[in-house]
């Protein structure tokens, strides 16, 4: 017991001795001497309250301080401040286990309620993702303010929330979390830093070519994790013309970014990408969730004697314009920009595969 509260509670012990032996020394005192005797006597132990809770505040931040729980890493201040909250709902002694402990499950709604007063929950789950990536020394290491971008901490609550309520925590592996992510802007940040600091690990003189490419490539990784979440399913021929409208946008992007003496090329490519995408999404007006098979590889077959029949460009021609247009990307932007138009052919096939 720190002294405060030790005098504290001496000194109610005496005004309460005081007013014991008044009472006995006759009842003609006037009434407001007795009010006034009780009136100190509760601020008095207002006070020691007071001192109390703040004796857990500060067990509260050594405890959590340095511990392995979700806290650990947190500054005094903010310790201070989740402490002061929790105090308010919870007896001191669960604020002082749940300092070195972490929550319990039925915490969990309490203890991000509390985070969230303190403007702590953006931080603390951006801060332990960049964390969970660090530990696979085969990713490029995030930045904490590009995750972060246009995320709200009210985005978070549900995430921090299961984490809490699972006793055993819910890893970034974990469908459960990559579902709750799926609902957030944190996904579509997430691939988009992931791309761009696989494009920074190759210099820091990088033309900013590099990264506008790697920005487009994300928009389109980002759909292909919604479907897959989703429990979509990425051959559907409604998810394939919006993801083959994805690579046309970014031909498009790249015929308007490469220097004169590539533009050519560009275009080439460019023009193919963009006649394949608007013969796939005519031919596959219909089809849907709802249609048979056979009903879906039929118009996927009518659409590609469209693409032999319709597309005006030779296929050498065109081999030799993507085979050039990728090499002049990679001698730019290094073996992330041959990454990138791997990850494109990988999900639409386009003419720029190794």
């Amino acid at each position: 017991m720190s002294v405060a509260v030790k005098f504290g509670a001496r000194m109610v012990a005496v005004l309460l001795t005081l007013t014991a032996f008044a009472s006995a020394c006759g009842a003609d005192q006037p009434s407001s001497d007795e009010g006034q005797v009780a009136t100190t006597a509760m601020t008095q132990q207002a006070t020691s309250t007071t001192a109390a809770a703040g004796d857990v505040r500060e067990q509260f931040m050594t405890g959590a301080a340095g511990s392995d729980s979700v806290l650990g890493d947190l500054r005094d201040a903010d310790l201070g401040c989740v402490a002061d909250h929790l105090l308010a709902s919870l007896d001191p002694d669960e604020v002082l286990a749940l300092s070195t402990l972490g929550p319990l499950p039925e915490q969990a709604e309490l203890t991000v309620a509390a985070l969230e007063a303190c403007d702590l929950v953006l931080s603390l789950v951006g801060q332990g993702m960049v964390e969970a990536f660090a530990d696979d020394p085969g990713l490029p290491v995030l930045d904490v303010e590009c995750l972060l971008e246009g995320v709200t901490s009210g985005d978070l609550v549900p995430v921090l929330e299961a984490q809490f309520e699972d006793p055993f925590g819910v890893g970034l592996e974990d469908r459960e979390m990559t579902i709750l992510l799926a609902r957030t802007p944190i996904m579509g940040n997430l691939m988009r830093c992931r791309l761009e600091a696989m494009v920074a690990a190759q210099g820091s003189d990088l033309p900013e070519l590099c990264f506008g490419l790697a920005d487009q490539v994300a928009v389109m990784m980002t759909t292909v994790i919604e479907v897959d979440v989703s429990g979509g399913d990425l051959t559907d021929p409604s998810v394939l013309v919006d993801l083959l409208a994805m690579s046309d946008d970014i031909f498009v992007w790249l015929a308007d970014e490469v220097p004169a003496a590539q533009r050519a090329d560009a275009v080439l490519v460019r023009d193919a990408t963009t006649q394949i995408a608007t013969i796939m999404a005519e031919a596959l007006v219909g089809i849907d969730g709802q249609s048979t098979e056979e009903e879906a590889l039929a118009a996927i077959f009518a659409a590609m004697t469209r693409v032999q029949a319709e597309v005006d460009i030779d296929d050498a021609d065109l081999d030799a314009a993507s085979a050039r247009l990728r090499a002049h990307v990679v001698s730019r932007c290094g073996q992330a920009g041959s990454a990138l138009f791997d990850l494109i052919a990988g999900v639409t096939g386009s003419p720029l595969a190794a």
